[in-house]
């Protein structure tokens, strides 16, 4: 699925976004995500730096969700998707890239790239989970 510029601008703005992610029962976790990047129209790139609870869950189960949103405007999206974590590899390398243009200093635990299967907004209204 391709990424809309608009998500990807809303995504890009935020500090900081919500990453959501369920072990095989389908107990869910979600953590903040401040080192992200949307890599290209079809995958977003997130560092792993601390996560625990979430590494082991995306090994056994690859669904993921992201939340993010603007307060000031109330524009908001939710994307769900594939993940893939990397520990070595060209997707690794790209984010060991971008983070270390930002902090030298940091070498990533592992790099997550998520594949969007549906995007939705969420902004309150009308069209509240409508699927993009």
């Amino acid at each position: 699925m391709l990424i809309p510029n608009k998500v990807k601008r809303l995504f890009n703005k935020q500090a900081l976004v919500a990453f959501g992610t369920a072990d095989k029962r389908g107990n869910p976790n979600v953590v903040p995500i401040f080192w992200k990047k949307v890599l290209d129209k079809k995958r977003i790139l997130l560092i792993d730096n601390f996560m625990r609870m979430s590494k082991k869950n995306l090994l056994k189960n690859s669904k993921v969700c992201l939340g993010f949103w603007d307060a000031e405007t109330e524009e908001s999206y939710k994307i769900k998707g594939k993940a893939i974590y990397h520990t070595e590899g060209p997707i690794y390398e790209q984010g060991r890239k971008f983070i270390q243009s930002k902090r030298p200093e940091i070498i990533p635990k592992g790099v997550v790239e998520i594949k969007p299967r549906a995007i939705y907004t969420i902004r309150p209204g009308p069209d509240a989970g409508k699927k993009l």
